[in-house]
């Protein structure tokens, strides 16, 4: 994502969602989440072309909704940035455990 495309969707967000919150955006991001991971079980179950198009787009859902919502907080694009590489940088710096029954993994330190 650029630094345009960010200023674009939080300005559209907010003219378009003017009684939106961070936390209500967020809200709309799990309803989000719910509808991805119905694409990526159907698509795993079928993989098509058509399938991956809807997997892309709903990811593309996602992003666009937390960018909005940290945009909203009054997170810039440049804050967002650096977040990210800071906690990446925590995040290789951790032990992580077994990937669970689920596949989920969790940090042990």
């Amino acid at each position: 994502m650029t630094e345009q495309q960010f200023n674009e969707i939080a300005k559209w967000q907010k003219e378009t969602f003017e009684q939106a919150t961070p936390l209500s955006t967020l809200t709309r991001l799990l309803e989000e989440i719910v509808e991805l991971k119905g694409e990526l079980i159907n698509e795993k179950a079928h993989p098509t072309t058509t399938n991956f198009n809807r997997v892309r787009m709903e990811f593309a859902d996602c992003f666009i909704l937390i960018f909005g919502s940290a945009a909203a907080y009054g997170l810039s694009f440049q804050n967002i940035c650096d977040a990210i590489q800071e906690k990446f940088e925590i995040n290789k710096a951790r032990k992580w455990g077994n990937p669970d029954e689920n596949g989920v993994v969790k940090h042990v330190s």
